[in-house]
């Protein structure tokens, strides 16, 4: 089953300014989203309703949302692994 994936401005702006290798594998994750070979791990506390994607050092924020072709989740932030539930927290204000 092909899920939709719709990916809001924070989260391709981020994307497009990584170095080549990074970009391609962000891209990789997102293309295994959408061929359902990989699903998104919900989030917890302040964050449930959230679901994260992991790429190496880097985390996908997701929220799913039903489309009318069937499943499709909004990617809706993205950043380094260290930073992105701090920030992502702070842009919701939960901080």
């Amino acid at each position: 089953m092909r899920i939709e994936v719709v990916i809001e401005e924070q989260p391709r702006g981020f994307i497009q300014r990584q170095p080549p290798e990074t970009r391609k594998q962000l891209r990789d994750a997102l293309r295994a989203l959408e061929n359902s070979k990989v699903f998104p791990e919900p989030l917890e506390d302040e964050l449930e309703g959230f679901y994260r994607l992991k790429v190496n050092r880097y985390r996908i924020i997701l929220q799913s949302d039903a489309g009318d072709s069937g499943p499709r989740f909004k990617i809706v932030f993205a950043e380094r692994r260290k930073v992105v539930y701090e920030l992502f927290s702070q842009i919701l204000g939960l901080e």
